[in-house]
């Protein structure tokens, strides 16, 4: 699959110069403005000259400004996988909901174009075929976790979220085959999560994992759901990996009641009388 010219700029990123680096930044965040910003405009937006902004166009072949503008509109259409607008404390109520929810889209989007599909379906026949399925999380993907958890036994999946060093260690050495170590890491960097998967391996326990395909964790897993992570990670700014693990766990569980029929029933009208009380 070809790159955007989005994609194309965050990858030249680092090896730009910093004035251009600036643009790279600005353009990347804020794609569609610049399309309907003049280059006098922009120049001021990033302080630098009107040269750098066509020594930036020319990076990416472009004769001109008004050329790089036309292929920039064109790479937002229908969206644009890569394209962040960054949320800001001067922000009105108004932006601060338009632009989380068009950060949200693109993630999604992103996490479309980026996709093996072929990997929910392995990952789905080796939690469906567990006797026992342990989830590991830590940070903030233990609310992943916990989601995985509640939408399996939904399923009459026998599973448990192990949150907390202690409790993971634990379960994870005394792993055994026919079980299931399913972990959730944005970057697949953690050592914990990955010695986690490293020991559970070792008690004969399958490694499922949802984690950047590139990674130490994908390297000790028997199957990794690849999810290209965010690295955009400001505060006032929704996380878009976790967004795309929700949907990656969304997946799973419809791939594994589909395939499984009858054999896994919703569970839930049996649950909620005592989970829930309506009134």
């Amino acid at each position: 699959m070809s790159m955007s010219l989005l994609q194309r700029i965050l990858v030249e990123k680092p090896t730009m110069a910093a004035a251009e680096q600036r643009v790279a930044a600005f353009v990347s965040a804020s794609p569609a403005e610049v399309v309907r910003m003049s280059m006098a405009r922009l120049s001021q937006a990033c302080s630098v000259s009107d040269p750098t902004i066509l020594r930036f166009c020319r990076r990416f072949g472009f004769d001109g400004y008004q050329e790089f503008k036309l292929q920039l509109a064109q790479s937002l259409v229908p969206s644009a996988p890569f394209s962040y607008e960054q949320i800001v404390a001067a922000d009105s109520i108004d932006n601060i909901v338009r632009k989380t929810c068009r950060n949200s889209l693109n993630a999604i989007q992103r996490l479309l174009e980026d996709f093996d599909a072929q990997q929910i379906g392995i990952a789905a026949e080796r939690l469906a075929e567990a006797n026992w399925i342990g989830i590991y999380a830590t940070g903030i993907s233990e609310v992943t976790a916990l989601d995985a958890e509640h939408k399996f036994q939904r399923l009459g999946l026998r599973c448990q979220a192990l949150l907390g060093p202690k409790t993971q260690w634990m379960h994870a050495e005394s792993a055994r085959p026919g079980e299931v170590a399913l972990i959730f890491s944005q970057s697949g960097h953690t050592k914990q999560m990955v010695e986690v998967a490293i020991a559970a391996r070792a008690g004969g326990a399958r490694v499922v994992s949802i984690a950047a395909g590139d990674s130490p964790l994908a390297r000790v897993s028997d199957v990794t759901v690849a999810v290209l992570p965010y690295d955009r990670t400001e505060l006032m700014t929704p996380l878009a990996s976790r967004l795309n693990h929700h949907l990656v766990i969304n997946m799973l569980v419809t791939a594994i009641a589909v395939t499984s029929g009858s054999e896994f029933p919703d569970q839930l009208p049996a649950l909620d009388s005592w989970q829930t009380d309506k009134i």
